[in-house]
């Protein structure tokens, strides 16, 4: 039976007002800024990165992507087999307590991905959670997960943030509303992760202690006793909060604010990867109207007039990556080997010249971020001839445009929701969606056939085929990936993760 009364307890504690917390090694709490404000404390209500993030800090999943190696490790899981190309069996670990001191079993799996699946808990992204159809318990110490079809990401999608598991007793006796029905948004923070969370002040703090009864799990034990996230909305006093020690660890930042730290005395600056990728989308089949840019030259002219080398080293950051295909490069079946459309602008005119506008094109690209970095490439079509207005919305107007036919050329980005899999965006952007601009059946078929395939290596040349289609039609011109700076006190050890998820309990102090 689980603590009921201690979960009452942690639950009230999240309203209270965070205490005050003192930065730094000689205190063991490493402070770090958000600027983004949080009302709930579960992702799952709460699309957060920074929330996504700390969930993985008070909950562990049953699988472990190990983010240096790509690696999936047992976690709360010590092994799987797969029964048949729907189900897969995992043995659970043994030993393992949540924060209120209750022992971990398949109960608790079971209830907790049963409710995330249900829809009457509607959770955010539900498409992260809901490619399980059935989670069954074996026995107390075993758990079986079926799929509608065959799901060859499951691992990915296994050790996502969004995986968590709960007490079953926490998702079976939520707090209610006023309506009398289940608040699930309001449950009590309660996992097996390696902090517990101690108080959570909405739009504001929240602070975690170290769970010094941690299993010995690939996770390690974390070496800092308490994380504070802080929210600090203006990027310019999280700086002077930096420089004055009042805070240890801060991103969100312009490129030009991290610079300006470069070299300061305490300060360590790096430049990590990042997922987010960003591409031009072309009007490859005229659904906007009769412009240039539905001919296969013109579009072709556009992909070798663009120097993504020079624009990615000058402009982007230190970890970008150049792209040929559209995904992030560690990607499970992201392929860069298909035609990389060099930067050539005598081969752009000369493909101009053939589609018969030798003297030159006029047309508009749509844009919701990123301008300093569109200019450039505007800057690049002018030179052959390709003159581009830009016209900068919000994603929600770059999103109904699209899905109204009223765009010849997007500049756009995605992140894959943190994915290492590229079915988390070919396979979400790129299937005959409103807001795909390819809209071609053979990248559609190749994709949903690599989605279903478990073989890995078959899984991976279907993929290859997609993606030197879209090359082939020149429906995206792939850019790079992107470049994500951190700021911290020189004391502080900080491993930077692609997917942008600040893993504290892999910091440590120096």
């Amino acid at each position: 039976m689980k603590n009921l009364l201690l979960a009452s307890v942690a639950a009230a504690s999240m309203s209270l007002m965070a205490a005050p917390t003192i930065a730094g090694k000689a205190d063991d709490s490493l402070v770090w800024v958000t600027n983004r404000e949080a009302n709930i404390p579960l992702v799952w209500w709460e699309n957060l990165v920074d929330i996504a993030a700390m969930q993985h800090h008070y909950f562990d999943t049953l699988v472990y992507r190990d983010p240096e190696t790509m690696e999936y490790l047992p976690l709360l899981a010590t092994e799987w087999t797969r029964i048949d190309d729907l189900t897969l069996e995992f043995k659970l670990r043994p030993g393992v307590t949540f924060h209120d001191g209750s022992a971990f079993s398949a109960d608790d799996v079971v209830s907790s991905y049963s409710h995330l699946i249900a829809p009457e808990t509607a959770v955010m992204n539900a498409g992260l959670v809901k490619w399980m159809s059935k989670v069954e318990k074996v026995d107390d110490m075993t758990v079986r997960i079926t799929t509608a079809k065959p799901f060859p990401a499951i691992f990915e999608f296994l050790s996502g943030t969004r995986m968590g598991i709960m007490p079953s007793e926490v998702w079976e006796n939520p707090p209610k509303n006023a309506a009398g029905e289940p608040d699930y948004a309001n449950m009590p923070v309660i996992g097996t992760g390696p902090y517990k969370m101690v108080s959570f002040q909405p739009g504001g703090d929240m602070i975690l202690e170290r769970n010094e009864e941690y299993f010995d799990g690939p996770k390690g034990q974390p070496a800092i006793k308490t994380l504070h996230m802080k929210t600090i909305l203006d990027p310019e006093t999280a700086v002077a909060e930096l420089m004055v020690g009042s805070v240890d660890w801060v991103t969100g930042l312009t490129q030009d604010s991290v610079d300006n730290l470069r070299g300061v005395p305490g300060m360590q600056v790096l430049d990590g990867p990042d997922m987010r990728i960003s591409y031009l989308m072309l009007d490859a089949t005229g659904r906007s109207g009769d412009t240039p840019v539905a001919d296969l030259k013109v579009r072709q002219a556009i992909a070798h007039a663009i120097d993504k080398k020079g624009i990615a080293e000058n402009l982007v950051g230190p970890a970008a990556n150049v792209l040929n295909a559209g995904c992030y490069p560690t990607q499970v079946g992201c392929s860069q080997e298909v035609e990389p459309y060099a930067y050539d602008p005598a081969k752009s005119k000369e493909l101009l010249t053939e589609a018969g506008y030798g003297d030159g094109i006029n047309i508009t690209i749509d844009a919701y971020r990123d301008r300093y970095l569109l200019e450039a490439i505007i800057g690049n079509l002018r030179d052959v001839g390709i003159n581009a207005d830009i016209n900068m919305l919000q994603w929600a107007g770059l999103r109904s445009k699209m899905n109204d036919s009223k765009v010849q050329v997007a500049q756009t980005g995605w992140a894959s929701s943190g994915l290492n899999d590229i079915s988390g965006i070919a396979s979400v952007l790129l299937k005959m969606t409103p807001d795909d601009y390819c809209q071609n059946q053979t990248v559609k078929d190749l994709l949903d056939k690599a989605d279903t395939t478990i073989d890995p290596e078959m899984r991976d040349a279907t993929y290859k085929q997609a993606l030197e289609e879209v090359a082939k039609e020149v429906c995206w011109v792939p850019l790079y990936s992107h470049s994500k700076p951190y700021a911290y006190r020189e004391d502080l050890e900080f491993f930077a993760t692609a997917d942008g998820f600040p893993l504290f309990f892999l910091s440590s102090w120096k």
